[in-house]
């Protein structure tokens, strides 16, 4: 019988260890991406803007995508690519395409992955501080599909 219980004891012990030690990190989940997917789209439809917008999860992998139906085929990766590039090097691709422009982000960034795409239009996703993924719109001028992905970021944030 004490044995019983010092095996249960040391299990219940292991257990609460194991779950102190559980990660704990802030997720993007489809749900979100498609809330800000729809926000993102609505605000384009205002200004009749023929756009695609993508988000990605952390590891680069879409969890949403929303095509206009009049939007160029191009934009589709365009999107895919600007989200990608945003979560990856975790900042805005506005940023970057300055930067390469100015010379402050060498201009060899383009080759890291055949998915960076240094176009104004795709934003990380951070929550507590943590990246958890992009957004990316393509289709419009650049600060338009800036001003469209905000739109989509601040479903999430409300």
């Amino acid at each position: 019988m004490k044995k019983i219980i010092f095996i249960i004891l040391t299990s219940l012990s292991a257990m609460t260890y194991a779950q102190k030690n559980i990660p704990n990190e802030p997720i993007l989940t489809g749900n979100m991406a498609a809330k800000m997917i729809q926000a993102a789209f609505s605000e384009a439809e205002k200004d009749q803007l023929y756009v695609t917008i993508s988000v990605v999860d952390k590891s680069g992998q879409t969890l949403a995508v929303l095509r206009h139906h009049n939007a160029g085929v191009h934009t589709i990766r365009a999107s895919y690519k600007k989200a990608f590039t945003a979560c990856s090097q975790k900042r805005e691709t506005a940023e970057i395409a300055k930067g390469i422009k100015d010379g402050t982000i060498p201009e060899d960034i383009r080759f890291l992955d055949e998915n960076i795409l240094a176009l104004d239009g795709g934003i990380p996703i951070f929550i507590n501080g943590k990246i958890v993924g992009g957004i990316g719109v393509g289709g419009a001028h650049g600060n338009e599909d800036v001003r469209i992905a905000r739109a989509g970021l601040k479903a999430i944030q409300e």
